[in-house]
């Protein structure tokens, strides 16, 4: 039996909640995208107005930052660094290099993740922020 934190149902729609909270704050329409640390996604929605790509991507993000254990802005700056891993991570299915993809730490551990896609001027980050942060207040 694992003692690995889990990111249930009501904690996921609490980060999700949170996320579209603060997307409406900002007048911005995103897709958020919670996932537990395996990419499984957990739940998802789009808001009015958001493109229909933007809750694929969403859920890419937050895959790829549950994956990573690290946020995709983070790992898509170290990446632009190195063209070969750059391109070979950039190939891969389902992942995203995009900003806006945040693990979810739960008592030192890394229990999923929340991806936000649909921003134009650099909303998503601050909006999977607001998510993010959600999980431990």
């Amino acid at each position: 039996m694992s003692n690995a934190p889990v990111l249930d149902a009501a904690l996921s729609r609490k980060v999700l909640d949170a996320a579209l909270a603060q997307a409406a704050q900002l007048g911005v329409a995103v897709a958020v995208s919670v996932v537990d640390a395996g990419g499984n996604l957990l739940t998802t929605a789009r808001a009015d107005g958001a493109t229909f790509w933007a809750t694929t991507l969403a859920t890419h993000k937050a895959t790829t930052a549950a994956g990573l254990g690290v946020p995709t802005a983070d790992f898509g700056k170290a990446a632009a660094a190195d063209p070969v891993l750059l391109a070979t991570m950039a190939a891969q299915p389902g992942f995203a290099l995009l900003p806006g993809g945040i693990p979810i730490v739960l008592d030192g551990a890394i229990a999923g993740a929340i991806g936000v896609a649909g921003g134009t001027r650099g909303e998503d980050q601050p909006v999977a922020e607001a998510g993010a942060e959600a999980a431990n207040a």
